[in-house]
């Protein structure tokens, strides 16, 4: 286990949600805004959302970024995924998708330095 899982496990440990399926907790968020219910899928995905992030950025800071990022967008578009109990695999090509994106702004950055310094 990394230390940003382990982290991210330790700040959720006591969760009451932990039998809880993924459909009821992001019903629960969705119809409510319920906290735990948010807590407990950041808890669950975490570290499968962080992998992948790693995984595409390389970078500990960056990967960071699209982490918190990819759960933004789950706050903000929770309703839109379907079925429900898809989470893992929604929570999956978002992590994928911001992390590439911060890739390209970062590359496009570096180049930019490049040229002027």
């Amino acid at each position: 286990m990394t230390t940003t899982t382990a982290r991210f496990a330790s700040v959720f440990a006591p969760m009451r949600d932990a039998e809880a399926t993924d459909s009821d907790l992001l019903s629960r968020f969705v119809a409510d805004r319920d906290a735990r219910a948010f807590s407990t899928l950041v808890a669950r995905h975490g570290p499968m959302v962080f992998g992948v992030c790693r995984r595409v950025l390389g970078h500990w800071h960056s990967a960071e970024d699209a982490f918190q990022a990819t759960f933004l967008v789950l706050a903000r578009r929770a309703a839109a995924i379907t079925p429900p109990g898809a989470i893992a695999g929604w929570l999956h090509g978002v992590a994928f998708r911001v992390a590439k994106d911060i890739r390209r702004s970062e590359g496009k950055r570096n180049q930019r330095e490049h040229l002027t310094g």
